[in-house]
């Protein structure tokens, strides 16, 4: 399951007849020897008789990712590759998001290899669409160096369900870049499956390859993928498990309560100073079925109290009460559904001190942020209605209405996929 990049050690050809090539990748974007994915790609190209790179291109927080926060932008630069040679570098999170013309003149394929967590609300797949969408408008191709994703492809379970499949479809009018499709929160495709579905959707003219992950298929244990070799893709993914947690509490950036940024384990530590901690706790165990695929093995998941005070972000020195998470059985955690759960609670308990962020949230500044997260506005109108009344049956019916989602979903993808089980 080594990712696709590590086939140009030895497979030169695979980069014959590309021409002018622009690498979009970062530098967390490497082989299983920690070779940068930019220097793989520039020394198998040197080996070819007609292909050189021109170009690199760096998605959000900029190629060498010193950049924390959504809409903290990059300037353009320059690469230097480790033969002292340079070329420019473009950001594709300033802006625009989208490459332009005069980025492209100097280029003929688009290589790209990042590294996507599984989750709708992270912008790498989306920087990958909209590198399409300029290929397509200005004639270059698009080759992708698939990699597998951490938080594992979707299989369908014995009773016909779609497992790590989670959350309902995104409405379109929630426009942000963090929704351009409708797609489940945790979506449970490659990168280069993903790029499957944006080029049919968006109904593009173009040579679209991807050069796949051997070994791996949709029954690929998490416990298998969390063993390789992490480079984090993101300033605030510095571990599996911070990826893995993401899709649950990625939503908490729609909120005043942290997700653990300014912390060493984002997204698996989460707070706020007024948090009952001991009673959030106690809820979620209770609730347990509505989050764990299979409730009888309810040792999947472990909560415990951890305070703790943010360097950065929310909260910044102040002491938060805070939950850390654990997990044992992770094929059998709906995320999506934990973190629903979680807000739940929050809006319930403490009425009073919760609060929703303010419009200003991935180059959208007029819509709620948790809108734009969540994709479904019947989410906020629950968690409103949760502030004067429990109501536990109306959560569990919203997420079972999400099971058709995941259904539908798959099933209008499932002609894109390159892992089959």
């Amino acid at each position: 399951m080594n990712p696709a990049i590590d086939k140009l050690e030895i497979e030169f050809d695979l980069l014959k007849d590309l021409k002018k090539v622009g690498i979009v990748s970062n530098q967390t974007s490497a082989s299983t020897k920690f070779i940068p994915s930019t220097e793989m790609i520039y020394n198998a190209a040197k080996k070819t008789d007609n292909c050189k790179v021109t170009t690199v291109f760096g998605p959000q927080h900029g190629y060498r990712q010193t950049e924390q926060d959504n809409m903290k932008e990059t300037p353009d630069d320059f690469y230097k590759f480790s033969d002292g040679h340079k070329v420019p570098l473009f950001s594709l999170y300033s802006d625009t998001r989208e490459p332009q013309r005069e980025q492209l003149e100097n280029v003929d394929t688009l290589v790209i290899d990042l590294q996507d967590i599984g989750c709708r609300v992270y912008t790498y797949m989306l920087t990958l669409a909209a590198c399409m969408r300029a290929a397509a408008k200005y004639n270059k191709k698009i080759v992708v160096f698939d990699r597998a994703n951490p938080l594992g492809l979707g299989f369908q379970n014995h009773k016909n369900e779609w497992q790590l499949v989670e959350g309902n479809r995104l409405e379109k009018k929630w426009l942000s870049f963090v929704g351009w499709y409708d797609i489940p929160m945790r979506h449970g495709l490659s990168m280069g499956e993903l790029g499957y579905y944006f080029k049919d959707h968006d109904n593009l003219k173009l040579d679209y390859q991807v050069i796949p992950v051997d070994l791996l298929n949709r029954k690929t244990k998490l416990s298998e993928l969390k063993k390789l070799k992490w480079a984090m893709p993101s300033p605030n993914i510095p571990c599996w498990e911070s990826a893995f947690f993401f899709p649950a509490f990625v939503s908490l950036e729609g909120t005043n309560v942290s997700e653990g940024r300014g912390s060493t384990i984002p997204f698996q530590l989460i707070g706020a100073p007024w948090l009952d901690v001991q009673k959030c706790i106690s809820f979620l165990k209770e609730i347990s079925s509505l989050y764990l695929y299979d409730s009888s093995q309810n040792n999947s998941l472990f909560m415990r109290e951890h305070h703790f005070r943010p360097t950065f972000n929310k909260y910044m020195g102040e002491i938060c009460n805070g939950i850390q998470f654990h997990v044992s059985v992770p094929e059998n955690i709906n995320l999506f559904a934990l973190g629903m759960c979680f807000i739940h609670f929050c809006c319930h308990a403490h009425p009073k001190d919760f609060k929703w962020s303010a419009p200003g949230y991935e180059y959208n500044f007029k819509d709620l942020p948790i809108n734009l997260i969540l994709g479904k506005e019947q989410w906020y109108d629950h968690f409103e209605n949760a502030k004067s009344q429990s109501n536990s049956e109306n959560l569990k019916t919203l997420l079972e209405t999400t099971k058709q989602d995941e259904f539908g979903f798959m099933k209008d993808l499932s002609r894109f996929l390159i892992y089959r089980e």
